[in-house]
């Protein structure tokens, strides 16, 4: 007898120099359990590692990027709940945030529906979010009793600002795609059917671009969010120091000097 084989929680599709990690449980509106955050977290070292990608989608499959925590996977015993959020706040979740963000490689979130909870905070760590037309973002904590996570009061204040991001954490109430886009949530909205051919097109460009100064540029952003001007352009001037010295510096001026486009070898 043939034994079934369990279908996985998250996806990595490897498409040229571009991976799209995909969230694939479209029956549970993509809600994070246990092995979808096993998955995740192996699928993200998994593209960080490999050389051969340079750019990384993050996406749903079905109509949601991510409905949020699977509250099916809680424990039945009430008294262990705290300590099972703890750990996976603490071991888990925390350490695929801060991958993302600290990872040289540019990320790219394509939201097709309902961003809540820590999916949205997966959204937000990444470093450009596009998003469908009839996508939708919520800080749903408030409605279990619960505070938003997994970065979500560090990343969406200075996305939104601190007003709007008190008002959907407080509230609950979710934020339409055009209403993302128009507070900087988002970066660009456009025609569900033409996410993913725009996620693509933004992926690929990224991916043709100098990996060591694209990774450079994101730590730069990083580290000015908790910096003065002064210190920030201190840590600018030795990247910059550290740039000059690549072979894909000498490349993208010969390229501009010849009138083609640069070919990087991130070198």
């Amino acid at each position: 007898m043939a034994q079934a084989v369990e279908q996985q929680h998250v996806k990595v599709d490897l498409q040229g120099a571009v991976a799209w990690i995909r969230f694939n449980r479209p029956d549970r509106r993509n809600a994070i359990g246990t092995q979808a955050r096993a998955e995740l977290a192996a699928a993200l070292k998994q593209v960080e590692k490999d050389d051969a990608v340079r750019c990384i989608v993050l996406t749903g499959e079905g109509t949601a990027f991510s409905s949020g925590a699977d509250l099916r996977d809680f424990p039945t015993d009430v008294g262990n709940v705290p300590e099972h959020v703890g750990h996976i706040l603490r071991d888990e979740y925390m350490a695929m945030i801060l991958r993302m963000r600290s990872m040289p490689k540019p990320i790219i979130a394509a939201v097709n529906g309902v961003a809540a909870g820590i999916g949205l905070s997966f959204a937000m760590a990444a470093d450009i979010r596009i998003a469908s037309e009839d996508a939708s973002f919520v800080e749903l904590f408030v409605s279990r009793g619960l505070i938003p996570d997994g970065g979500a009061t560090w990343l969406l204040p200075r996305l939104v600002g601190t007003g709007v991001a008190l008002e959907m954490c407080l509230t609950g109430e979710p934020l339409s795609a055009a209403d993302a886009h128009r507070l900087g949530l988002v970066n660009h909205v456009v025609p569900t059917a033409e996410l993913e051919t725009a996620a693509a097109a933004l992926a690929e460009r990224l991916a043709a671009g100098a990996p060591l100064a694209i990774g450079a540029a994101k730590r730069a952003i990083n580290h000015s969010l908790g910096s003065t001007l002064e210190e920030a352009m201190d840590y600018e001037s030795y990247l910059q120091e550290a740039m000059a010295g690549t072979s894909d510096f000498a490349e993208g001026v010969l390229a501009f000097i010849e009138k083609r486009a640069p070919r990087f070898q991130g070198k």
